[in-house]
Order: C-alpha cells, then sequence, then structure tokens
C-alpha cells in the first residue's frame, strides 16, 4: 500500500464566472521531498515575490515560466493531477446551494482521482469559508463512502484545510487549476477580461499539453485528467488525448514585451 499527499484547490466559484474547477495534485509521499525541492529551485528562478499564484500571473516572462516549468515537472514525475471543470448555468444543484453543490463536485472528484492508485491520501486543502466549520471531516466520511463501493483500495485517511503557504503543493495546483479554469471561461466568453500575461500562460501549457488551446476534456486519464461537469458538457469543445511537449521554450523578456504591446 502506497501513501499520498493530495494538494487540492480551486478556481472561479466567485460571482461573474462561468465555471469553477477543483483540481487535485497528488504526490507519492516518497516523491515529496524531490517534489517540494524543485518546486522551491522553479519558483527561484522565476523572480517571484511571495505565494505562488495564478492571481499574480500578470507582467512578467518569469511569471509565465514559472507556470509552464510546474507543468512540464508535473507531467514528468509520479505526481498526477485530476481536475474537475464545472459549467455554473447547467448545474441545478449551483443555483439552489451553491456551497453544497460545490462539495459535492468537490467528493466527486476526490473519488475519481482516488480510486485507481489504491493508496492511503492525506488530502491538504487551500483554506475555504465555508458554513460548516466541519466541513473537512464530511467530505472524508462521504468519500470514503462512495470508495468503499468501488472496486478499490484507496481511503482517504485524512483531511484538512491548510495556508498555503506552507504547502508546495497547495501553491502548484493553484496555478494548474487557475490557468485551467481562464482557459475554459475564454471559451465560454472570448472577449473576458483577463491579463494577456495570463492569456500567454495559457496559449503556452496547452502547447505543452499537444493542444491549441486551454479549453477541452480529456479522455479518462490516469495522470493528468480534465473532467467537464455536469454530463452534458462532456466533449464540449472537444476531448482530446494529452499528447506532451516538451519542446515548448521558456518565454524571454523580449518575447513576452512584443506580445503584450
Amino acid at each position: 500500500m502506497t501513501f499520498i499527499a493530495s494538494f487540492a484547490d480551486e478556481s472561479g466559484t466567485h460571482k461573474g464566472c462561468p465555471c469553477y474547477t477543483i483540481g487535485i495534485l497528488n504526490v507519492p509521499e516518497d516523491f515529496l521531498p524531490v517534489f517540494n525541492k524543485t518546486i522551491e529551485e522553479i519558483y527561484n528562478a522565476s523572480g517571484l515575490q511571495g505565494e505562488i499564484k495564478w492571481e499574480k500571473v500578470r507582467k512578467s516572462s518569469g511569471q509565465v515560466n514559472l507556470c509552464t516549468s510546474i507543468l512540464k515537472f508535473i507531467l514528468q514525475s509520479p505526481c498526477t493531477f485530476h481536475s474537475i471543470a464545472v459549467s455554473k448555468a447547467p448545474y441545478r444543484k449551483w443555483h439552489s446551494n451553491e456551497e453544497a453543490a460545490f462539495f459535492t463536485t468537490y467528493d466527486f472528484l476526490l473519488r475519481q482521482s482516488s480510486h485507481g492508485l489504491n493508496s492511503k491520501f492525506k488530502v491538504y486543502i487551500d483554506q475555504k469559508s465555508t458554513s460548516y466549520s466541519k466541513q473537512d471531516e464530511v467530505m472524508q466520511i462521504i468519500t470514503n463512502h462512495m470508495l468503499a463501493k468501488l472496486p478499490t483500495s484507496s481511503t482517504i485517511e485524512h483531511v484538512s484545510m491548510e495556508n498555503s503557504k506552507l504547502h508546495w503543493g497547495l501553491q502548484a495546483v493553484d496555478v494548474i487549476t487557475g490557468a485551467i479554469n481562464t482557459g475554459y471561461h475564454l471559451f465560454f466568453d472570448a472577449n473576458a477580461q483577463i491579463q494577456t500575461a495570463k492569456k500567454i500562460t495559457i496559449d503556452r501549457m496547452a502547447n505543452i499539453l499537444g493542444w491549441d488551446k486551454l479549453q477541452y476534456d480529456t479522455y479518462p486519464n490516469d495522470h493528468f485528467n480534465i473532467w467537464h461537469f455536469p454530463p452534458e458538457t462532456r466533449a464540449i469543445p472537444c476531448t482530446r488525448n494529452i499528447e506532451p511537449n516538451f519542446t515548448i521554450d521558456d518565454i524571454s523578456r523580449e518575447q513576452f514585451g512584443a506580445m503584450c504591446t
């Protein structure tokens, strides 16, 4: 039985965004020291000040390269990434109780991301204000109940809300999840007011996945999965295989400046 640290975050739950995305990054515990060291090195090379966050991708080539470097590292590592990208309009539960709807999809994603690995999971969630103080305990109970119905030995051993400043995993999953949600947002509204740096980053991350745009869902993929929800949104605009392209180089300051003018 293997042990896995899972880091989870969300993006797009605020008013005015047509979609939200929850992402989970699974890091085998025996790989965690290498993971932390590598993310720290990527961060140090970026020139970024403070915590790694998708929100901070606004005005420099270093911020763009930080995100693409994290994605390339994850794709080449034993880590796995799973996300659920939710279109709010057709998700009926969202319109009656946003918090309950959100945690329902969180539970779905926890089940989907863990059942195939036959492991014990410790789940760390970025801190989020909820109406119920023990929401993390409820998630653990519900997800284990769902897993018990599946042909898997996976169990959720621990769920807690954590300060993302203390975990490189929470910071890494923040930028991947934020990019996926922003790419999906641009599918719904191509004229959405998104910073040019984010658009450049999204395009380059899509190219690393072998895509032209970061707005597709994936065929079931154990390593890097994007799941469009609810079911009627599946394959809209398209379902694609992940075909990693690691030849995408860092962007220079000059290239970045030219693309922003």
